[in-house]
């Protein structure tokens, strides 16, 4: 378990400061074939990232961005990783904001992500001059990353008066607390295409729809299947376990490995989903990493409790979760080793 979180109410009280000196954010670019193979730079040192020899600027480029008290060491950074790594035609960068992420919630990691955006947006927008191209940059964040990955996209489009968008923003389980309704939160405005799957609504996850595309998996709130019972200590194991879904379910969706993808239907709500209700006028698309960015509205799925999650066509059609339960061998609470079936 990461360090801060055994710290946990200190962290909420605020008695533990994690104040910005944004020179602690580093870049790293995964190269593989393991996440051992990486180099490591400073946000200011990115023109030395963009000459490294593992980086080709002719592919897509993914800036992935983690979320509240989460460094390189989590596994979730590990679990993104490993699954685009099995890609032959993406960069993979993570940004390591790490020492900002952590602190309390309101008056440290908050604070900190508002002051980082407009940094990185900066650092940004030079790499687009010295040869990243804006057109194939990718950004996926989760939870507060996911929130992070919208502030980003908002300053780069002030800053160039609207000359300059960023192709799409991909956001897991976007943080809830206090970014909604009236916070500064991520919106549809904040790159051409923002997808956003939704997993633990409500509590550690975004309420409402809040993108161009917003998937509802399972309902898109507590409990996704094959998550424990809550235990109602915050920050725990258990209560993270639907907030971290949506981290299985992208890594999922990025690996090749797996033939079933994550199909989805237009619905109204979930209820209209279990009804089988959908909404004629726009066909069933795919969550995740192969998303089509030419849609936009809600979109409802199954999964199953344990990798691998997707289901395809099957996920689209209601099934009691009893049976979906019967079906899964009696799930295990979270993947144990990366996005390999357990």
């Amino acid at each position: 378990m990461h360090k801060a979180i055994k710290n946990k109410s200190r962290l909420l009280c605020g008695l533990k400061n994690a104040k910005a000196d944004l020179t602690t954010a580093k870049f790293i670019l995964y190269y593989g074939p393991t996440v051992a193979d990486s180099d490591i730079y400073d946000l200011k040192d990115h023109k030395s990232l963009l000459e490294d020899e593992n980086l080709d600027l002719s592919r897509n480029t993914v800036l992935y961005l983690h979320g509240y008290l989460e460094d390189p060491d989590v596994e979730s950074i590990h679990v993104i990783a490993e699954a685009y790594l099995e890609r032959k035609d993406t960069n993979l960068i993570v940004l390591d904001w790490g020492e900002l992420a952590d602190g309390n919630y309101i008056f440290d990691a908050m604070v900190n992500a508002k002051q980082l955006a407009p940094e990185l947006a900066k650092v940004l927008l030079e790499m687009f001059d010295h040869g990243l191209d804006i057109e194939k940059l990718h950004i996926v964040g989760h939870s507060m990353g996911g929130q992070l990955a919208g502030n980003i996209g908002r300053e780069i489009y002030k800053r160039t008066k609207g000359v300059r968008k960023i192709k799409r923003i991909s956001a897991l389980d976007p943080a809830f607390p206090l970014y909604y309704p009236l916070g500064a939160h991520l919106t549809s405005n904040d790159a051409e295409f923002v997808d956003v799957i939704h997993t633990d609504a409500w509590l550690y996850g975004a309420p409402t729809s809040t993108g161009t595309a917003d998937f509802w998996p399972n309902g898109g709130n507590s409990l996704q299947p094959g998550c424990p019972k809550r235990n109602y200590k915050m920050l725990s194991d258990n209560d993270l376990s639907s907030h971290r879904r949506s981290w299985w379910f992208w890594a999922e969706s990025v690996s090749d490995r797996f033939p079933i993808r994550f199909d989805a239907v237009p619905c109204r709500s979930w209820s209209d989903f279990k009804q089988n209700k959908t909404v004629e006028t726009c066909p069933p698309v795919v969550m995740g990493h192969h998303c089509p960015t030419s849609i936009q509205g809600n979109f409802y799925l199954q999964t199953n409790g344990q990798t691998p999650f997707a289901r395809g066509k099957e996920g689209t059609i209601y099934v009691d979760p009893k049976e979906l339960l019967e079906n899964t061998h009696g799930y295990s609470c979270e993947p144990r080793h990366s996005i390999k079936p357990v």
